[in-house]
């Protein structure tokens, strides 16, 4: 989320979506922040490191926030491999989803342009 509210501050956000995805909601949620706290703290800072310091000092529950991500692996497990398609990190594993993924391509940016509009984010 750090490397997305940068994005954003950026123009350079893209299709991403900060603070509307479930994952982005159950961190905020944690952290008892909104997006926009999340994205004033972050651009505050000039390093992850940073941020985390910040987050400390403002308080938070970091022993809740670390089950949250250690059960991450298997809660997230069906989206995981999706997301490392999406982003490059892997390759389709054939023509047929290539062909796919590059028609989600065309339409993903209004796509999640929409969904910023429609779902307020935290």
């Amino acid at each position: 989320m750090i490397d997305k509210a940068r994005m954003r501050a950026d123009g350079r956000l893209g299709s991403y979506l900060l603070g509307h995805s479930p994952v982005d909601r159950a961190l905020l949620g944690r952290l008892e922040m909104t997006t926009e706290n999340f994205a004033a703290l972050v651009l505050a800072h000039s390093d992850d490191a940073s941020v985390l310091a910040a987050l400390r000092e403002r308080g938070f529950d970091e022993a809740r926030v670390r089950r949250w991500s250690a059960r991450f692996e298997t809660t997230w497990k069906a989206y995981i491999p999706l997301w490392d398609l999406d982003e490059g990190y892997t390759k389709p594993s054939s023509s047929a989803m290539a062909l796919a993924l590059s028609a989600l391509r065309i339409v993903e940016v209004p796509l999640m342009g929409l969904a910023r509009r429609i779902l307020k984010a935290p």
